[in-house]
């Protein structure tokens, strides 16, 4: 079967993320897709002096309920290159989820304060027009775009950025754990208003990946202070705001806050986005309209973006949702499409009137399995962490068979590891016990100790018990064949498989808790390892070692210590964020490849598969668009320029 492979400029990349001090825009236009209006009327030598907008934005203005166009959009608005051809107006975008609040942000409003390029390989201004890095790489400067305004029409400043900053990360009851991604040496990033559109990042170490961390998909890093103060005892008297809180049904002001500022859940909570909420989900259809102050305008002067409204339905489960993608029930989605239906889409391309895209897609394994590394079971504990456990299982399973079965063959067999064309891939680290060998696996087993019962099924603990593993996984479904696979591979080496499949949260909700014995969880990572890929975790969800996580995020005052190689790979990852030394990038995975705490058993790299109308317009080619939970899937390449394309 054919295999997906993914062409990316390391090179080009990684010039970008060293040495590039200030934004300039020395590009043509057609090798990006968004340039600030100034750039892109001296690089395309157009001028745009009117302005378009949907007709009924247009109503609203003749009625005197919002301003004109030309009041609404920045001075310097970004102007977004449409992918095919300027668009149309009006249309239903609908796609479906299968949680509350699944599939809105990201997939669909990518606009974070900086945004990623079109083949992810450089950053480009987003709300920040342009910024400045200093040469000891220790301080950033974000210079907003002026003029840009929430949906309520109120400007958006440095204020609100100050106010994320100052007033929520800031805050323990509503920030108990400081992220990852914004401290550096042990601490924060501080953040300084120099003027109403001037921010300045500076950090007491060289901060090699932050410009590249605030690309990152869900990396928001303002709010609305106008709206959101009046929830927050700052800025309300504690009088008042228990009356709040009490009278919304809420225990304390930190719960309310939570669902205030949570843009899936509080239709008066104004966005900057393309779209905003207007009905939430709540298990039923969340929909989404335009948003009347949107920043963008397409390259004839329309502001952005082109289509009404999106319908985002709940369906409870993937198999529903394929039903209802094969009957032509949405204009677009890509979550969720099952490989093995592939046959199945094709066959119905003509009666549901789609077509189906397949895009290259970053993804360490689908799906990985995960020993609880701090399992409340002492036995099992001591089991799993003696690596030549690990290292039999992953020797037990057919990955070939799995692939074909599975994925159709199209995805790449490989141990848990960044993608090949990383700076950070090594051979070695996607080999390592990758091979279908259960001889050797059970020679490992055998010099564990692990004894056959006497009717040679399975293996003994060293209590006399059964050698039995619960493996528990979620949708998606292919999540769930892979673990359906697993115990006809693993008890041939004498282990016993009970598989559970659980609902989305409650099976995050037992991770956390550090209830599972081992997960069958699906992960992507960044080339570089930064966003949510965390060196040492790999966006494995703590699905692998809660108690060591927790160790970790509370700085030794909870969980459990960590083994000597983890913290190595702390260390490492604290150095890398400084100096961003690829050796210890690889240093990091070598450490990964040698105690296989993440086992691949399904594929890496398998494409991203998306469904869309023959009339949905505007997608990216599939030739050259990366694909990736960090730039929020297809949602970096610019939503708002789709359109619905009438007869």
């Amino acid at each position: 079967m054919r295999k997906f492979s993914v062409s990316i400029l390391v090179v080009v990349f990684l010039l970008s993320v060293f040495f590039t001090q200030a934004f300039s825009a020395n590009q043509t236009v057609v090798s990006r897709e968004q340039y600030s209006l100034t750039d892109y009327q001296k690089l395309s030598g157009k001028r745009i002096t009117k302005f378009g907008e949907a007709p009924q934005l247009a109503e609203l203005v003749k009625q005197g309920k919002i301003p004109p166009v030309e009041q609404r959009i920045p001075k310097n608005p970004a102007v977004v290159i449409p992918i095919e051809q300027v668009g149309q107006y009006g249309g239903i975008w609908n796609r479906f989820c299968i949680k509350s609040g699944d599939g809105f942000y990201g997939p669909i409003n990518y606009d974070p304060i900086v945004r990623w390029s079109k083949d992810a390989s450089s950053i480009e201004p987003n709300i920040a027009e342009s910024w400045k890095i200093s040469t000891d790489r220790r301080t950033l400067i974000l210079l907003l775009r002026k003029g840009i305004r929430w949906s309520d029409g109120q400007p958006f400043t440095a204020d609100d950025v100050m106010f994320w900053y100052q007033d929520i990360l800031l805050n323990k009851e509503l920030t108990p754990t400081l992220p990852n991604w914004l401290t550096i040496g042990g601490e924060l990033v501080k953040f300084r208003k120099v003027n109403d559109y001037t921010i300045e990042l500076k950090s007491k170490d060289p901060y090699i990946f932050l410009l590249q961390e605030l690309a990152i998909s869900g990396r928001y890093i303002f709010a609305p202070k106008h709206y959101l103060k009046q929830f927050h005892p700052k800025y309300v008297p504690s009088a008042v705001l228990e009356d709040i809180v009490k009278k919304e049904g809420y225990n304390n002001w930190y719960q309310l806050f939570g669902v205030k500022s949570d843009y899936t859940l509080n239709p008066e909570l104004p966005t900057i986005f393309s779209w905003k909420i207007k009905t939430p989900s709540w298990g039923k259809t969340a929909v989404l309209e335009r948003n009347p102050y949107y920043w963008k305008i397409d390259t004839s002067g329309n502001q952005l973006p082109y289509i009404d409204e999106i319908r985002v339905h709940y369906v409870g489960n993937w198999q529903i949702a394929a039903i209802k993608l094969m009957a032509g029930e949405a204009e677009m989605h890509d979550m969720g499409i099952e490989l093995t239906d592939y046959p199945t889409y094709m066959e119905n391309r003509d009666k549901g009137n789609y077509k189906l895209l397949l895009y290259p897609f970053i993804t360490v394994t689908h799906p990985a399995l995960l020993l609880n590394q701090t399992c409340k079971d002492p036995i099992l504990r001591s089991i799993f962490r003696d690596v030549r456990f690990r290292q039999a299982v992953s020797l037990a399973v057919n990955r070939n068979e799995i692939n074909e079965i599975v994925f159709l063959g199209l995805c790449n067999i490989a141990q848990a590891t960044v993608p090949s064309f990383s700076p950070l891939y090594e051979e070695e680290f996607a080999k390592a016990y990758i091979e279908y060998d259960p001889k050797e696996a059970n020679r490992l087993l055998d010099g564990m100790g692990l004894k056959w019962d006497q009717n040679h099924k399975y293996r003994l603990r060293p209590d006399g018990k059964t050698l039995e593993i619960t493996i528990e996984t979620r949708q998606p479904l292919e999540w769930i064949k892979v673990g359906e696979m697993l115990p006809a591979y693993l008890e041939k080496i004498g282990i016993k498989v009970a598989l559970q499949v659980r609902e989305a949260a409650f099976y995050q909700m037992r991770i956390d808790a550090n209830e599972h014995e081992a997960v069958l969880q699906g992960f992507p990572t960044h080339p570089l390892l930064i966003g949510d890929s965390n060196a040492w975790v790999l966006r494995s969800v703590n699905g692998w070692a809660p108690e060591w996580a927790l160790w970790t995020r509370s700085m030794g005052k909870y969980g459990e210590e960590p083994p000597d190689d983890l913290k190595r790979i702390l260390d490492l990852y604290e150095t890398y964020k400084k100096t961003g030394d690829i050796n210890l990038g690889k240093e990091i995975m070598r450490i990964h490849s040698k105690n296989l705490w993440i086992i691949n058993m399904g594929g890496a790299g398998f494409p991203l598969r998306v469904v869309a109308k023959n009339n949905f317009r505007n997608l990216p080619p599939t030739k050259d668009c990366l694909t990736g939970w960090d730039y929020g899937l297809l949602g970096y390449r610019h939503p708002e320029q789709y359109f619905i394309k009438n007869p």
